[in-house]
């Protein structure tokens, strides 16, 4: 699913607000999302400009999933027991068409590792995802460059705060990017998801 301000297909038409130096904030509940499975908010370059494109929303990403390569920065890829949030900057385009990008992200965040023993399903964590939590993401820039993000959680007057602090070798590369991306938004289940969860539960999406 993506954010457009038409109600019509229009790849001309989707909602790309300029996040540098900005703030994105939304009401999470993340209650029925369980273990192996992935709740994703996240921005992408599209659309694809290759002219050979077939699908009509002409999606692409820094995985290539659907066949197409373009910047991506992942705000959300969560469940009730794990958070992540990272970047994907791309090699430079050639005619507007990307032929690489790193897949796996620079610059992240992470709960597991960032605010060990904070995030959880259950009242012994200070974000209980039993229960609607607020996330907060401020795009930092100095300058007019993008150089970091920081994340604030917070849950009946209980704060969790995840920040990258500088970032600029990777993120400057993603300064124009972050001006002009589309909102994706997407569920989806799958094993191979240490990468997100870190051993912390177990079993399938359900």
């Amino acid at each position: 699913m993506y954010l457009s301000e038409s109600q019509s297909i229009d790849t001309s038409a989707y909602y790309t607000p300029n996040l540098l130096g900005g703030i994105f904030e939304y009401d999470a509940n993340l209650s029925s999302v369980s273990c192996g499975c992935v709740s994703a908010i996240y921005t992408v370059l599209m659309p694809t400009l290759d002219a050979h494109a077939t699908d009509p929303f002409k999606y692409c990403d820094a995985n290539k999933v659907g066949g197409h390569w373009c910047p991506e920065f992942d705000i959300q890829e969560a469940n009730r027991h794990a958070f992540h949030a990272t970047s994907h900057k791309c090699d430079a385009p050639i005619n507007g068409l990307y032929s690489n990008c790193d897949r796996g992200g620079e610059c992240t965040l992470d709960v597991y590792y960032d605010t060990p023993g904070e995030y959880g399903f259950g009242s012994q964590h200070k974000i209980n995802t039993e229960n609607e939590f607020h996330v907060k993401t401020e795009f930092q820039e100095q300058n007019g460059v993008f150089v970091g993000y920081k994340m604030t959680f917070t849950q009946e007057g209980r704060e969790l705060v995840m920040e990258t602090g500088d970032c600029s070798n990777y993120l400057q590369h993603m300064t124009s990017d972050i001006t002009q991306m589309a909102f994706a938004f997407s569920h989806w289940d799958g094993g191979g998801l240490d990468w997100m969860q870190h051993g912390v539960c177990s079993g399938g999406c359900q």
